[in-house]
């Protein structure tokens, strides 16, 4: 049984209470709007229509109901989260100011690549749920209809099956490793900087899961997209708070002239001007709580607008907390032996230690506590999106309602325990995975008819895959063993370009032959003669059949 000693003195204390006010005023805020909305059935109010949920499209699309400034509040509440406040300040240890700044802007510029091709998305079909739903229709009924038979004569697998249920898994992981990361660093903090035993730490973190389950359950995407506007306020207010009283009560040594390292001209601050850049557009590309707000934004500009305001933020935020732990290692105040996930909070420390014994340490992580809360309810509904769309699609809403149940719990409880150490990397793996995966989901989404005759379903597969083999190969190749080579490749790589570099060639290789043997394919069935453009765009049920299209 936990030590009630643990939570009953001082800073601790505080710590449980704050941080659960916090939390449980955004949930209070996401229930009165649904108790508003008793009263405001049948109306267009954002209120009305959080509970006014019929359908599962409503409940995972919020389809075209959300303005320019709810939408970049929600980018913003979506993409960061507590690992913001460890993640950078650890990868800034070693990779120096190149580093960081390259990891802030890896961090933002994304949101305007998914609002670009979430746009061309939009352009190429309206009706899409979630990004597998969208490939589904890309390779299936918009070319072949609806009376399309299964390929290789399996009734059940239907022309774009294959690649919708590919890009569920990729998004699966991504969005489960980035919840996990939540639960974790939650439970870490709780740990490390505020000191309880494990069993204590993980009480904020089962306490957020159970608030933010509570409120998707009921309203879904819209009434994440509600509370996503409080937690960016709150969180965005309490950085601005951290930063003035930082400037105002530093008192670390006199920085010496920086080194070579801490500039970040060495082999890790280099390959950052690649791999950041390249892993974050990916997984951002991977990640069906961005997808859900493509859907959800009121029209395309109102999408790129949010986009570029959210990106501002983002990067000055991500920026700031690694800045923050940067200058802790770089004037003397942080030792190189204190737990790594801790640099930024021991400038707010007044022991030095990393403990939390000041108001303002409480203040950095109420912050944590609200970046978390606003990342983990996107995750919960994209994994929801995702799931509903593929394995639970055409069956009613209560199914996935209560999906969000059984998906979340066991991520709550693993990331509630002290398993998890390594949020970056944990990132790490999720991001290779996706840079190995990207190239072929960006060629999908290009509109045309050019685009929809030549890449075919079978080509994106064989660039996903052939992305994966490639980078284990070359990390085998760089290890000399086999085990060695894959911890080397998706664990501990340590963001290096070259690795990076050689997922993202063998995915778009291996799409450029499928594409090659796609036309060859249908050459020698055509008698010589180049495919003609797809006629899917009437959606007729007596389209031609898709039957062997897969090698096609």
């Amino acid at each position: 049984m936990a030590d009630v000693t643990e939570v009953t003195g001082g800073w601790t204390a505080a710590a449980f209470i704050v941080v659960f006010v916090l939390m449980s005023a955004c949930a209070v805020y996401s229930l009165v709007a649904t108790w508003l909305a008793n009263r405001n059935q049948g109306t267009e109010s954002a209120a009305g229509y959080a509970t006014n949920v019929k359908t599962t499209e409503d409940f995972i699309t919020a389809r075209s109901k959300v303005d320019v400034w709810k939408m970049a509040f929600s980018l913003y509440a979506s993409v960061l989260g507590s690992w913001v406040i460890t993640s950078p300040a650890i990868y800034a240890s070693y990779a120096g100011l190149l580093g960081l700044t390259a990891y802030a802007i890896a961090c933002g510029a994304p949101l305007y690549v998914i609002a670009w091709c979430g746009g061309l998305a939009r352009q190429a079909d309206s009706e899409a749920t979630s990004l597998p739903d969208f490939l589904l229709r890309r390779f299936g009924i918009r070319i072949y209809g609806e009376g399309s038979q299964g390929l290789f004569g399996l009734s059940w697998l239907k022309p774009g099956q294959l690649a919708a249920t590919w890009s569920a898994l990729v998004t699966l992981v991504v969005m489960g490793v980035t919840l996990l990361a939540e639960y974790a660093t939650l439970g870490t903090l709780f740990r490390s900087f505020v000191g309880c035993s494990s069993g204590v730490a993980a009480i904020p973190t089962i306490f957020m899961a159970l608030l933010t389950i509570g409120y998707t359950v009921m309203g879904g995407l819209y009434i994440s997209i509600l509370t996503d506007r409080i937690q960016a306020i709150v969180s965005f207010v309490l950085v601005v708070f951290l930063a003035i009283y930082l400037a105002a009560d530093f008192d670390g040594e006199t920085p010496t002239p920086l080194t070579d390292d801490q500039k970040g001209f060495n082999f890790y601050g280099h390959s950052a001007l690649f791999t950041m850049p390249m892993s974050l557009v990916a997984a951002t590309m991977y990640s069906e709580a961005l997808w859900q707000r493509v859907w959800a934004a009121e029209d395309e500009l109102a999408l790129k607008k949010a986009s570029v305001i959210s990106c501002v933020f983002v990067i000055l935020v991500v920026f700031f907390f690694g800045f923050v732990g940067f200058l802790g290692l770089w004037s003397g105040k942080v030792g190189w032996e204190l737990d790594p996930n801790l640099y930024f909070f021991a400038l707010f420390s007044e022991s030095n230690s990393g403990i939390l014994d000041s108001f303002a340490g409480l203040m950095a992580l109420s912050c944590a506590a609200m970046l978390s809360e606003g990342a983990a309810d996107s995750l919960q509904n994209g994994i929801t999106a995702t799931l509903s769309s593929t394995l639970l699609k055409g069956k009613p809403l209560s199914w996935t309602r209560a999906l969000v149940l059984v998906v979340n719990i066991p991520l709550a409880i693993i990331g509630s325990t002290s398993w998890v150490n390594n949020v970056l990397n944990l990132f790490l793996m999720s991001n290779m995975i996706t840079v190995a995966c990207v190239f072929p989901l960006l060629c999908a989404v290009i509109p045309g008819d050019l685009a929809k005759t030549y890449l075919t379903e079978g080509a994106v597969l064989l660039g996903c895959v052939g992305g994966i083999v490639g980078s284990c190969i070359f990390g085998i190749d760089q290890t000399g063993n086999f085990s060695d080579g894959l911890d080397m490749t998706f664990m501990n790589n340590g963001y290096a370009w070259d690795y990076f570099l050689c997922a993202l060639l063998s995915s778009a290789g291996c799409t450029i032959v499928g594409v090659i043997l796609s036309i060859a394919y249908k050459m020698l069935k055509n008698g010589g003669q180049l495919p003609s453009s797809p006629k899917g765009e009437s959606n007729s049920a007596n389209a031609s059949p898709a039957s062997d299209d897969i090698a096609a």
